[in-house]
């Protein structure tokens, strides 16, 4: 199956979302708190922003399931604030993994499986 539902913006970033799992790979492995302060930003106003225009652009494309949409990208950014407030109140870094571990693997899902019926609908 492909990723791509055909609009450049979005798909670019959903491909950053799938990188994700490899910088926290990396982070991981530098066992270094400082590692995923980048991917917490990525997280905190690139997602988040991304959320925006996405529902936006399903307004105008007269979604069918907006609204259900528009409820889980408010659960993944109550997510991201949890991991924020994680790394802000210095638990341990594998929490904080864990955490952006299960927050990546959930919005991939959610790019594979939901966003991916956008494909094929046209801006009215």
């Amino acid at each position: 199956m492909s990723d791509k539902i055909n609009i450049p913006s979005i798909d670019n970033h959903h491909g950053d979302v799938f990188k994700l799992t490899h910088l926290l790979d990396e982070a991981i492995a530098k066992n270094s708190r400082e590692a995923f302060g980048p991917i917490i930003e990525f997280l905190s106003i690139h997602c988040v922003n991304h959320f925006n225009e996405e529902e936006e652009l399903m307004r105008t494309m007269n979604f069918p399931d907006l609204k259900s949409h528009e409820i889980e990208h408010q659960r993944f950014t109550n997510k991201i604030k949890q991991i924020k407030k994680m790394y802000d109140e210095n638990l341990h870094t594998t929490h904080i993994a864990y955490g952006i571990r299960q927050l990546i693997d959930a919005m991939i899902f959610h790019v594979q499986h939901i966003d991916i019926k956008m494909k094929g609908l046209k801006n009215e």
